[in-house]
């Protein structure tokens, strides 16, 4: 019956509101979740949850194993053309831990849960923002962004993250006051101070600074290589686990993703296959040297062809 409703409210879109996207927000499995795609005659797009946390994982253990595993076709199918996932970092609740195993939770809350008062949910979900959860590590921070940005899926950007916005404590006491009831995710939500905002932008060493100059720089060269948006996905697995890489390609572009998750610099030698094409850096840190790429921790380049 949900499926029937869906296709009617798509078929009234397309004809009273053309180009209206339907997303669905399933908390499921994407197995699960691409049934809402329909025939292409339901949702356009749907949330991928269980990414999300893995993404916190993969950097907690240096390891690309939980992104790889978790993009794999045998958990996350195969979508229609005409639809696609969409992505995110943090969303106006907490990083939600319910798309994970009990030990993968526990790895994620022991690495990422600095205050007792972000526990959300007895160990289920961390109430803070993405500076406050990375300890306003700024290398930490754009490798996040870096994989978000080039993952499978359209990335979401929650308010504020985009120049390092802190956990807003005084608003959780406010709103806590006013509503007499306890809630930690009200740290991560609350109003931009502009002019606050304006000041720590004018100071390029900064991290809100620097991480607004990296997330506008990542957008400008992912809106310039359409292939990191609707390439296909080529998961690079046999290289160091500490290495999330991989191609994201189209008929007429290639883009190659080199993220070292761990905080020792690594080396790393490509496959011949991929080391053979004629990368050139569009961002990132590093260049190729016959197929070798030296990255410091928690370094990244991106390469198109």
């Amino acid at each position: 019956g949900t499926h029937a409703i869906v296709k009617f409210f798509r078929a009234v879109l397309d004809t009273v509101r053309p180009g209206t996207i339907l997303l669905a927000e399933a908390c499921q499995p994407p197995a699960e979740v691409v049934t809402y795609f329909g025939d292409s005659d339901e949702c356009q797009a749907a949330y991928h949850f269980p990414v999300m946390p893995r993404i916190y994982l993969a950097l907690a253990e240096a390891s690309a194993k939980p992104i790889f595993d978790t993009l794999s076709t045998n958990f996350t199918p195969d979508i229609p053309d005409a639809c696609g996932w969409f992505s995110f970092l943090r969303c106006h609740d907490e990083l939600t831990l319910e798309m994970v195993t009990p030990e993968e939770r526990k790895t994620i809350h022991a690495a990422y849960c600095h205050q007792p008062e972000w526990d959300f949910r007895q160990g289920e979900g961390i109430a803070s923002r993405l500076v406050d959860l990375f300890q306003s590590d700024a290398a930490a921070v754009q490798l996040a962004f870096s994989i978000s940005f080039t993952l499978l899926g359209t990335p979401v950007i929650f308010y504020g993250d985009e120049f390092a916005k802190p956990n807003d404590n005084q608003f959780q006491a406010d709103q806590e006051a006013l509503t007499g009831y306890k809630d930690a995710r009200y740290k991560v939500r609350g109003a931009v101070d502009w002019a606050s905002v304006d000041r720590q932008l004018a100071d390029a060493s900064s991290l809100p600074a620097r991480t607004h100059d990296a997330v506008r720089t990542m957008l400008t060269v992912r809106r310039a290589h359409p292939a990191l948006a609707a390439g296909n996905f080529q998961p690079l697995t046999t290289l160091d686990d500490r290495i999330l890489a991989y191609v994201r390609g189209t008929a007429e572009q290639q883009v190659l993703v080199v993220q070292n998750l761990s905080k020792d610099a690594v080396s790393v030698t490509l496959p011949a296959a991929i080391a053979g094409a004629d990368w050139k850096r569009i961002f990132g840190q590093q260049d190729l040297a016959q197929g070798v790429l030296a990255l410091p921790p928690k370094g990244f380049s991106w390469f198109a062809a």
